[in-house]
């Protein structure tokens, strides 16, 4: 694992391509700032010198000079001050358009990674992961720009008066205490960063908890386990709390030595000024000089210290976010194929599929939906059936065989177009916290509200939407949850019409409708049919009949195919299947 050190090239990469000329613009206005303000800092002690110099006899100094050196020590001050408020308001402004556009990146790379990466995490661990890493971002852009950059420009321009104007000894003094504060760092550098890592990823993981408690509110109430749960989440912000805990620690710890340091160098540096001012070797002027500069450099060094710790904390949280910009999108570089205008057939060729090595999912799978043409996909729970949904749009890539789209092998097809080309009702509708009319067009951003009215009455969701107050703006809650579950569906039927495509791929898609209600869509749904390739996948037969094609899924493999009256007269486990639920539905 590579250290947070070694990550900083890896951020300020990832910085530099989301600046854009705003930031790019306003972030030299800054540095300008940042160098000015660090100059005139370090300066300012100067004129108190040659002011105290002049006072005390070692300098011949005027009124008028005098006053002039006041002016020049106050001006100094203020110049830096209204530097550092300056380049605070541009900084702020900077600030925002990052977050604004390392926001939109982070969210549009996440909805480009491929389907696999979404199975293995968790909802609430990746939003805890964007939250950490932006917070991160800003942790250590923040200390970057306005901590240790004005510092060090702070620090190399007090060494190099001293260099000019103290005696060599009491310059070895000031770099050696430099030395001391490095080596602490230093010293300190891997502990954080390991205890500041340990105690991101514990944050994450809590938040992941947190959040997949609440996404199963429902299910928790069902079961009455709000107890479990709360001692579930109870021990994952336990963790939380002990991590940060031993983090403070560590930082408390070099607070103390980087304080115990300051008070050791600071007794040598006043006791070896003192007494060579005594001795002569030393004016007044550069004993104010020396102690001004000692005590100037201690507010500095303390918050170099402090911004290279929370440097460390900040690379930490930006370990999990680096990473996710690390996976490989779905949508590989290089110029895809368009898919042409053709009738819509549909190919599956010797396809097989295992998530996982010992556990095959598809073997061997070939099938074709002609023009115009529907084909059904039946089979008991487990056997495959939705996984070809996932293999035809692509969120899944087959380990053998091909998929065509009219001919052409889908993998050369430019995602955008191919997922154009295909409407999907999936059996587990969720749709976004938004109005109807919104869920509907989803697939049409710009389309009409007559188009949108058109595809409801085709999903027999017309009549229902007109007897709400708002109508087609009424807000459907969170996963819409406002809505029944056949609704939620009959809202998944509008989206693919309206969508228009050239094959309907409907997916257990009258699972949660009445009897009634779901002979009424498929009517509808024979009519769209009659217009497009259609592949059904369903558990209840009725919803196959009048398929021209019905092929039989069984353990990943297709074990029958035939019409419904052929599969019947066959008597194989087509007609098994058929008996069962027609004799249940009997029962």
């Amino acid at each position: 694992m590579r250290t947070g050190g070694s990550r900083i090239p890896e951020i300020l990469a990832l910085l530099g391509r989301e600046a854009t000329p705003f930031v790019r613009a306003r972030l030299i206005w800054v540095l300008l700032l940042v160098v000015a303000g660090a100059i005139l800092t370090a300066l300012g002690p100067v004129a108190l010198k040659l002011l105290v110099d002049g006072y005390t006899g070692h300098r011949h100094v005027g009124a008028a000079s005098a006053l002039l050196l006041v002016a020049l020590y106050a001006l100094s001050q203020w110049l830096a001050r209204i530097a550092g408020e300056l380049r605070g308001l541009i900084y702020r402004r900077i600030q925002c358009r990052m977050f604004r556009t390392l926001s939109e990146r982070l969210f549009t790379h996440l909805m480009l990674l491929p389907l696999r990466f979404h199975l293995d995490r968790q909802t609430g661990a990746v939003s805890e992961t964007l939250t950490n890493g932006l917070e991160g971002v800003q942790l250590v852009l923040n200390h970057l720009v306005l901590t240790i950059l004005p510092v060090t420009i702070e620090l190399a321009t007090v060494l190099i008066v001293l260099a000019r104007m103290a005696p060599p000894p009491l310059l070895a003094l000031f770099c050696a205490a430099l030395a001391f504060y490095t080596g602490v760092f230093g010293h300190s550098a891997a502990p954080l960063a390991q205890s500041a890592r340990a105690a991101a990823a514990a944050r994450v993981d809590a938040g992941a908890v947190i959040t997949d408690g609440l996404l199963n509110y429902e299910t928790v109430k069902y079961f009455a386990a709000e107890s479990s749960v709360q001692e579930r989440v109870g021990k994952a912000l336990a963790c939380t709390e002990t991590e940060w805990r031993a983090f403070s620690r560590l930082f408390a710890r070099n607070g103390l030595l980087v304080a115990s340091i300051y008070a050791a160098f600071l007794a040598a540096t006043t006791a070896y000024a003192t007494i060579d001012t005594l001795h002569g070797g030393m004016t007044i002027g550069d004993f104010v000089l020396v102690n001004t500069y000692m005590l100037q450099l201690v507010r500095p060094l303390e918050m170099l210290g402090h911004a290279v710790q929370s440097c460390f904390q900040g690379l930490a949280m930006l370990e999990r976010l680096t990473s996710l910009f690390r996976q490989t999108p779905e949508r590989p570089p290089g110029i895809r194929t368009r898919p042409m205008a053709g009738p819509g057939a549909l190919e599956f060729d010797g396809v097989s599929l295992s998530y996982r090595k010992d556990r095959p999912v598809l073997r061997d799978v070939s099938f074709r939906i002609g023009p115009k043409r529907t084909l059904g996909i039946v089979g008991p729970s487990g056997s495959g059936k939705s996984t070809l949904v996932r293999l035809v749009m692509r969120l899944l890539e087959p380990d053998e065989g091909r998929i065509l789209l009219d001919g052409v092998p889908i993998s050369n097809l430019d995602l955008l177009h191919l997922r154009s080309a295909i409407a999907v009702v999936p059996q587990d509708t969720v749709l976004f916290n938004d109005t109807l009319a919104y869920n509907i067009a989803l697939g049409r951003a710009h389309a009409g509200i007559a188009d949108v009215e058109r595809a409801a009455r085709v999903a027999h969701l017309h009549q229902l939407v007109t007897g709400l107050p708002d109508g087609y703006a009424t807000p459907v809650g969170e996963r819409g949850i406002k809505l029944s579950g056949g609704e939620r569906q009959r809202v998944s039927i509008a989206r693919a019409v309206l969508k228009s495509p050239r094959i309907y791929v409907f997916d257990e898609a009258t699972s949660s409708l009445d009897s009634q209600t779901e002979q009424d869509i498929l009517a509808s749904l024979r009519e769209i049919a009659r217009h497009s390739s259609t592949l059904v996948i369903a558990h209840r037969l009725s919803t196959v009949l009048h398929a021209d094609e019905i092929a039989v899924l069984d353990g990943g493999q297709i074990v029958e195919r035939g019409t419904h009256a052929g599969l019947l007269r066959e008597g194989g486990r087509y007609a098994g299947l058929w008996r069962a639920q027609h004799h249940g539905s009997a029962a």
